[in-house]
């Protein structure tokens, strides 16, 4: 009777582990689909992320090229000045390589250099083709270009270093440029860049109040403001950023003399 009882206990024993061994073998197949579901659920989010990351920087690639026609557009209208953003972001984007910025920070640079007188949408037509001194109250409307560009620009959260590299274009080291009188290294790198590339392809470029400056002369002026109203370091880089360039820089008419003592401050009535 005694080996009947524990017989019979062994085999209720036995029954038992086998439900509890089926029921953990359940619980873990539902586990190992749990564990697909979520790992399919992850590459799903990921792919997610991928789309979505192309879908935003076609989206920049779309607003900046729809700032830019404009910009293009701006220029497009004045033979003066055709091309001369283009330029300028060229040789932007060698001084910044050549100060050794990053590739990145660089071509923010030179995005914003493409961007830089975007402002100019707002200044009249007949200021900016005058071909004589502006007024003072002329004046007082092209100064303001740099800061209309800005806050064209300064919206757009992938243009955030851009928008500050267009709004101080025009400052100046020691503190006579517009429209903050910002001075020396209070002026952003990026803004100092672009102003060099911008004077000297201002200068080798004709204009309808002046002939344009043959390359050799224009870096001479540029050396005399180094230091002074321009980046020293950026204007000694420059030099080997046209020695490296495959295209001379400038457009249109004949060069000219430049005269002894000449400076950006011998023509207050333009931005160069």
């Amino acid at each position: 009777m005694a080996g009947e009882v524990a017989l019979s206990q062994a085999l209720s024993y036995a029954r038992d582990l086998k439900c509890a061994y089926e029921a953990a073998r359940a619980r873990e197949s539902e586990l190992v689909e749990a564990n697909d579901r979520l790992r399919k659920g992850y590459q799903q989010t990921l792919q997610y992320a991928v789309d979505l990351k192309k879908t935003y920087c076609r989206l920049q690639r779309t607003i900046f090229q729809s700032l830019l026609g404009l910009a293009n557009a701006l220029e497009a209208k004045d033979p003066y000045t055709r091309g001369h953003s283009t330029r300028v972001a060229e040789l932007a984007r060698g001084l910044a390589l050549r100060i050794g910025l990053s590739h990145l920070a660089a071509e923010t640079v030179a995005q914003a250099a493409l961007l830089h007188d975007l402002g100019k949408i707002g200044v009249p037509e007949n200021i900016l083709r005058k071909p004589g001194p502006l007024s003072d109250q002329e004046w007082e409307i092209m100064r303001r270009h740099p800061v209309t560009g800005a806050q064209i620009v300064a919206p757009l959260e992938f243009l955030d270093d851009g928008a500050v590299i267009v709004r101080h274009h025009h400052e100046r080291l020691d503190g006579s440029g517009y429209p903050d009188g910002l001075t020396g290294e209070g002026i952003p790198l990026g803004a100092r860049i672009v102003a060099v590339a911008d004077v000297y392809d201002a200068l080798t470029s004709a204009r309808p109040y002046r002939a344009r400056f043959a390359p050799a002369e224009a870096i001479r002026v540029l050396h005399g403001e180094g230091g002074r109203t321009l980046d020293g370091r950026l204007v000694a880089l420059l030099v080997d950023v046209l020695d490296a360039a495959p295209a001379a820089q400038g457009t249109g008419g004949a060069g000219r003399p430049v005269a002894d003592g000449w400076d950006l401050h011998d023509a207050p009535e333009r931005p160069v």
